[in-house]
């Protein structure tokens, strides 16, 4: 891709593939500058794409000037994360599920001695339930252990512990559950070029789901395996990788 920019440039799909691709591999900055270039529109089965892009590069930003103990840029880019820029194309769906970002927000603004505003960001992660994802709303998802560790935050220990312990339950009934397209599901991914293996896919998920659990309650070593484990089978999955690399530069959960 980067040795046909021209290319590139034609195509929102190889757009978002690209900085999907530099996300990966590190390369938040680019990825942020890629998708400031372009005006997206929407397609059939892109749905959520430049979105998701834009969400992660900011996280990613966002932790790295944390770590750096750079605590206003970390909350520019948590505040950005949450108020996508019109040139996406696309908004944010009401019941999706922004657990995530709230909760990286809380922390840099109770960091910032704002306690009222990080008191609100875990409050709003907390008090999710739920996601909308595939054209459905899911009880558990990926956004459910940062509900968990906001409600931490808060000093509600046994409520987070409780989700978490739930999470687990439903990874583990997940991981044994048949696999199949949702009916409501009426566009597939952009570029999928192979035959999907559902029991795999949704295998790996159980698995990533079962990591965070893991990692909510404590039990780093456990997270961190099941992390590789996720990346052993699919190499690109996002969340794992953002997740691994957290405790490669040490924060881990903040």
């Amino acid at each position: 891709l980067e040795k046909n920019p021209a290319l590139v440039r034609q195509r929102d799909d190889l757009t978002v593939e690209l900085c999907a691709l530099l996300n990966q591999t590190g390369r938040h900055v680019e990825a942020m500058q890629l998708l400031a270039q372009r005006e997206f529109q929407p397609w059939e089965g892109g749905e959520g794409g430049p979105l998701g892009q834009h969400v992660r590069t900011q996280l990613a930003l966002g932790r790295e000037a944390l770590a750096q103990h750079d605590f206003p840029c970390a909350a520019s880019h948590f505040e950005k994360a949450l108020l996508p820029p019109e040139n996406l194309g696309e908004a944010r769906h009401l019941l999706a599920n922004q657990s995530d970002v709230h909760y990286w927000a809380g922390v840099v603004y109770d960091l910032l001695r704002e306690k009222k505003t990080a008191k609100q960001h875990w409050l709003a992660a907390a008090r999710f339930r739920g996601d909308f994802q595939q054209m459905s709303v899911r009880a558990f998802s990926e956004m459910t252990c940062w509900s968990a560790l906001s409600l931490e935050k808060l000093g509600r220990k046994p409520e987070a512990k409780k989700l978490l312990l739930d999470l687990l339950a439903h990874a583990r009934a997940l991981r044994k559950a048949p696999a199949k397209i949702d009916y409501f599901a009426t566009s597939l991914p952009a570029l999928l070029l192979f035959d999907d293996d559902l029991p795999f896919r949704q295998e790996t998920t159980a698995l990533f789901l079962q990591a965070q659990a893991r990692l909510g309650l404590g039990q780093k070593a456990k997270a961190q395996a099941l992390l590789r484990n996720v990346l052993q089978r699919d190499p690109n999955h996002p969340l794992a990788a953002d997740l691994l690399g957290g405790f490669a530069q040490g924060k881990g959960k903040s």
